[in-house]
């Protein structure tokens, strides 16, 4: 490979790391989530804390969690809904996307349906992060 090939091949690599999702799967990330829901005839609210438990910033999120196949999310608080139902999809607000380190943000949604079993994983930039509570 020619030397402008290896250089082009680092440039991308490198582009990769450095937009968000790259940043929350530097060296140091880490996040936890707690979930709560409230159940209401016909639906449910559930209150989300996301917690950034590394030692680097996220900058810019995407925020994926499953959703029971019984509901579907019909508002969610503090985030762009990308997708409302199977895998829940959102992304960052411009007011909250940097969640610098031992901070958290607050999230929430309103759904239809039953709530059924608590997600069984939760996902910010593709890290996984632990469940808390």
């Amino acid at each position: 490979m020619s030397r402008i090939g290896r250089a082009l091949g680092v440039l991308v690599a490198l582009a990769g790391v450095a937009g968000p999702a790259g940043a929350a799967r530097a060296a140091g990330a880490a996040c936890a989530v707690e979930y709560k829901v409230s159940p209401y005839t016909g639906g449910f609210t559930t209150a989300i804390t996301v917690f950034n438990t590394g030692d680097v910033e996220i900058r810019g999120w995407t925020f994926r969690f499953p959703l029971d196949p019984g509901a579907t999310v019909a508002e969610f608080y503090n985030a762009n809904l990308v997708s409302p139902s199977t895998v829940v999809v959102t992304t960052a607000k411009d007011w909250n996307s940097l969640v610098k380190p031992l901070t958290n943000i607050s999230l929430g949604f309103r759904a239809i349906g039953t709530p059924g079993a608590d997600p069984a994983w939760f996902t910010v930039n593709d890290l996984p992060c632990s469940r808390v509570g």
